[in-house]
């Protein structure tokens, strides 16, 4: 049996006489399972003979400019902020969230305690047993480094999707599939960071 839930509606008809006629009445829809993932840039710290960080609220894009003489010594700190969302009408829990982690950027555990890394990529399971209802949202924090070089200036393009996820009803999400890597689909998501050297 498909789970569905319940909601008033008002249903118009023509009875045996001709006359029109209105009534209020249940009407049942299947129940929809949707969670949503959306990723952003939060904070960039650039680290050489001076520290600077630039906070930024959900930026899909972040620039930061380097002197070309510190090229070589500086380190970028990026801090990104994951957010999960339940878009449906059914509670869920996100088992795990997998971030493709860009090839520019250095995973440290020590900075990301709710993370792992596994070959390329890392994987967080911090909001398995963490309920989240229709309209909540829930945040994860990754942060990663880049040790800037005079090759490897330019755009970084980083995305993250949910791998795994559940509700109590045994549904599947309406419009992804997870862990599927695949574009435009709501569950997965990328930010990117633009470093450059500075002119003039």
């Amino acid at each position: 049996i498909e789970p569905k839930s319940e909601e008033k509606g008002i249903i118009k008809f023509i009875d045996c006489n001709g006359r029109k006629q209105e009534i209020e009445a249940a009407i049942t829809k299947p129940c929809i399972y949707d969670m949503q993932l959306e990723k952003y840039v939060t904070k960039v710290t650039v680290q050489n003979s001076k520290t600077t960080s630039t906070d930024y609220t959900d930026a899909k894009l972040a620039k930061q400019e380097i002197n070309a003489k510190e090229v070589n010594s500086t380190t970028v700190v990026v801090e990104y902020t994951i957010r999960v969302t339940n878009k449906g009408e059914v509670a869920g829990y996100i088992r795990k969230i997998a971030d493709y982690l860009s090839s520019d950027y250095k995973f440290s555990s020590e900075l990301n305690k709710d993370w792992y890394q596994d070959g390329s990529n890392v994987y967080c399971t911090s909001l398995a047993d963490t309920k989240i209802n229709p309209g909540e949202s829930k945040d994860v924090k990754l942060i990663v480094i880049k040790q800037m070089k005079e090759n490897n200036t330019g755009l970084v393009n980083n995305t993250a999707e949910i791998v795994s996820s559940y509700n109590e009803l045994g549904l599947t999400d309406i419009n992804s599939t997870e862990g599927n890597k695949v574009k435009g689909e709501n569950d997965m998501s990328s930010a990117d960071v633009i470093i450059s050297i500075k002119t003039g």
